[in-house]
């Protein structure tokens, strides 16, 4: 259960950041580049969500997940459109083997 709560806050804030970003400006935020944080957007948006893309889970895969944890407390989880059950369920639909914990 802390796993499925530390996963979902984390995707949460990946696609948080992503959209604060001025996209005009290339960013890296936890081994994540600004396509790689857009790839993730559409799988965990309250509206019309749609499957993780190839590129998302392969940009989940070299993700620097200590980094990304260290973001799930942040007061704007829910104010972007961020579907909670569907970020957790992220890493899960990636097929990532060890999904974070944190």
């Amino acid at each position: 259960m802390a796993s499925k709560k530390a996963a979902m806050a984390m995707m949460a804030m990946i696609v948080i950041i992503a959209m604060l970003v001025d996209t005009s400006v290339a960013i890296d935020l936890c081994g994540m580049s600004q396509d790689e944080l857009n790839e993730c957007k559409p799988a965990v948006s309250k509206e019309n969500p749609t499957s993780p893309s190839q590129p998302c889970c392969t940009a989940l895969q070299h993700a620097d997940f200590a980094c990304l944890c260290g973001y799930k407390n942040s007061p704007w989880l829910g104010s972007f459109g961020v579907d909670p059950e569907l970020a957790s369920a992220l890493p899960k639909q990636c097929g990532l083997a060890n999904a974070p914990t944190c």
